[in-house]
């Protein structure tokens, strides 16, 4: 499934989540569609923020009866850890040797990882919405996400017929194929994109005297920085979310 498309039918499959349990796509459209949120891993801080965004909306999800899960080759240990360091309330799977990512077409083989994707599914299996990032800061905007949910029904119905591609926690925790990083706490988080924001704050001042190729740089750089102050705000939101929990 290389060229996975809107209007296509996706492989039914079953991943650990990051308790061990096993999380079947046909089992979770039976209850309404379903949004696959394929990310990089837990030591990307984009992905973070990108996972952090969605946690601090989730109800935006819910309202639309559409479920999240975040699928990358981290071991179930480490999503375990990424679960309480960002307060997901959805479950993220272990595709450990990326196989999964492949059959769908959003593997990055140069870096060994997913590509940064967006794949929401009807209750039919087809394919309703599709984002395929062509670098690790390459994500669609909240507002494009659920202007890609718009239109979907949930409702109860029965799906017959197992998965046809599934992965046990005992391999997940074996053979994963995740890069040597190390996963950056929450405080380094926000430190970090700090950071960048003032990084694109100096280079967009340099750009305004470019001439036309300026305005152009300009441009894709505005969306960048709006992204980054979106995830500054969504992070700040889960230091303090996880501080009143403490």
């Amino acid at each position: 499934m290389a060229d996975l498309d809107v209007g296509q039918k996706v492989t039914y499959f079953e991943l650990p989540d990051q308790l061990d349990y096993p999380w079947s796509l046909s089992g979770q459209l039976e209850l309404g569609p379903v949004m696959l949120v394929f990310y990089r891993g837990d030591w990307d801080p984009y992905c973070n923020g990108q996972l952090a965004s969605y946690a601090r909306q989730f109800e935006g999800f819910e309202r639309r009866g559409v479920q999240l899960a975040g699928i990358s080759v981290d071991p179930p240990s480490h999503n375990a850890n990424m679960v309480g360091k960002l307060q997901l309330p959805f479950p993220l799977l272990s595709d450990p040797e990326g196989e999964l990512a492949r059959l769908f077409g959003v593997w990055d083989a140069k870096e060994g990882v997913a590509l940064p994707s967006i794949v929401v599914v009807d209750q039919s299996g087809e394919v309703r919405y599709l984002y395929k990032g062509t670098d690790f800061a390459d994500r669609p905007t909240d507002d494009e996400v659920f202007a890609g949910l718009r239109g979907l029904e949930s409702r109860i119905e029965r799906l017959t017929g197992g998965p046809e591609f599934q992965v046990g926690a005992a391999q997940a925790r074996e053979s994963s194929v995740r890069p040597n990083e190390s996963a950056m706490e929450l405080e380094q988080l926000t430190t970090y994109y700090r950071g960048v924001l003032f990084t694109t704050i100096f280079l967009k001042g340099r750009f305004e005297g470019w001439g036309r190729s300026g305005r152009r740089a300009f441009k894709e750089l505005d969306a960048f920085q709006q992204m980054v102050r979106h995830y500054i705000k969504v992070l700040d939101e889960t230091v303090e979310l996880r501080r009143s929990e403490a």
